[in-house]
């Protein structure tokens, strides 16, 4: 997938912004905040999914307000494409569309569409954060292999919410015990598949993650990913098959039986893939707790790739990478790996000192300041 030209108008400080990308790197430098990374928030936002910096569509529109709009066009493995997005500010919400090939479409539709993969500094928390946020990765980066687990997620956390609700109300226990089977059977349902998808994909990152490791920590270290379930144990991803069967459903059930004298007491779910984890190791001990600044964002970093060689493996085509304000912080060896790895994709890399980069041949070098982008020859 190759990014042709990029249209950015109203997106935070950008304006009147048009280029026509690189097919393989692209260099955006330019001191702090000038707009890089609103650079690459254009791009991502026409994948659908929130900005990786804000959860609010409205951070996106400039101060003081007016029409963002953001088009691109693309070639993928079948043909060229066209994606465009307007926001409109006003009231407590803005209006947001969006139009695929100049067809009205709904933003979650586009993530079937246009892929790319991000990695921040923030995405150090893959590593160093909440559970939640692994979940979160693991299930974005399943999605994009097989689309309709999103919706299998969104689905399972409404019926989790009123299963929760529940609970909490403290009804007499009779009346609540007589509700719980309806909620149960739902988040037995959705639960299996979903662990199934979670630990297929666990499988995969496993075997690219742990020689890409290897290869970013010249042969010095070595990692380990285990996908810790709450309902099938902590190497799930060893002992679960590729499609859900009664046997995994009953288990799944057992378990939530187990865990309602708990449940009734502390007025919430204890048990399901809602408290999973991707339990993560260096040198057999656990990255977030053990390891050094340098390991775990080398770590954040072999994750973030994988799921781009992950994604070229099984869709036969490169995903977009957007890099921002990581490459710097890599030493020459390190930049040179992951240049390696990133050879056959298009990259965009954000950078306030250029200079710290390893040369990367062939590209475009686009210099941004005060909201303008101006190509470079």
């Amino acid at each position: 997938m190759k990014l042709t030209k990029l249209e950015v108008d109203c997106l935070k400080n950008l304006k009147g912004v048009s280029l026509e990308p690189h097919p393989s790197y692209n260099l955006i430098f330019g001191e702090n905040a000038q707009g890089k990374t609103n650079l690459l928030e254009a791009i991502w936002a026409l994948t659908g999914c929130k900005s990786f910096r804000s959860t609010r569509d409205r951070d996106l529109l400039p101060f003081e307000g007016g029409t963002l709009q953001v088009a691109v066009q693309f070639q993928d493995v079948r043909r060229s494409q066209s994606l465009r997005l307007c926001m409109i500010s006003g009231g407590t919400a803005p209006e947001k569309k969006f139009w695929c090939n100049d067809v009205p479409q709904k933003g979650s539709a586009l993530f079937s569409v246009f892929h790319c993969v991000i990695f921040t500094p923030e995405d150090l928390a893959l590593v160093t954060g909440s559970p939640q946020r692994r979940r979160s990765f693991l299930d974005l980066c399943s999605a994009q292999l097989y689309m309709p687990l999103l919706p299998m997620v969104r689905r399972y956390q409404l019926v989790l919410n009123q299963r929760n609700a529940l609970l909490k109300q403290r009804l007499p226990e009779e009346q609540t015990m007589a509700m719980l089977p309806a909620w149960d059977e739902q988040l037995t349902a959705l639960g299996t598949e979903i662990a199934i998808y979670r630990a297929a994909y666990v499988r995969r990152l496993s075997e690219a993650c742990v020689p890409l490791y290897a290869e970013i920590s010249g042969g010095r270290e070595t990692v380990e990913l285990h996908y810790a379930s709450s309902v099938y144990g902590k190497d799930a991803q060893d002992m679960l098959p590729e499609h859900a069967d009664e046997t995994l459903k009953a288990h799944y059930r057992e378990r939530l039986l187990q865990s309602r004298s708990n449940d009734l007491l502390f007025g919430h779910t204890g048990a399901g893939v809602h408290r999973d984890d991707l339990e993560l190791k260096i040198d057999g001990k656990s990255a977030r707790d053990f390891g050094s600044q340098g390991q775990k964002k080398s770590l954040a970093l072999a994750l973030k790739l994988s799921q781009a060689l992950i994604y070229r493996e099984k869709q036969r085509e490169s995903p977009i990478v957007l890099l921002d304000d990581v490459m710097g912080e890599l030493d020459e060896t390190r930049q040179l790996v992951v240049s390696t790895i990133v050879r056959q994709m298009q990259v965009f890399v954000t950078t306030c000192h250029p200079e710290s980069l390893a040369a990367s041949g062939e590209g475009k070098r686009f210099f941004v300041r005060d909201g303008t982008v101006t190509e470079e020859g």
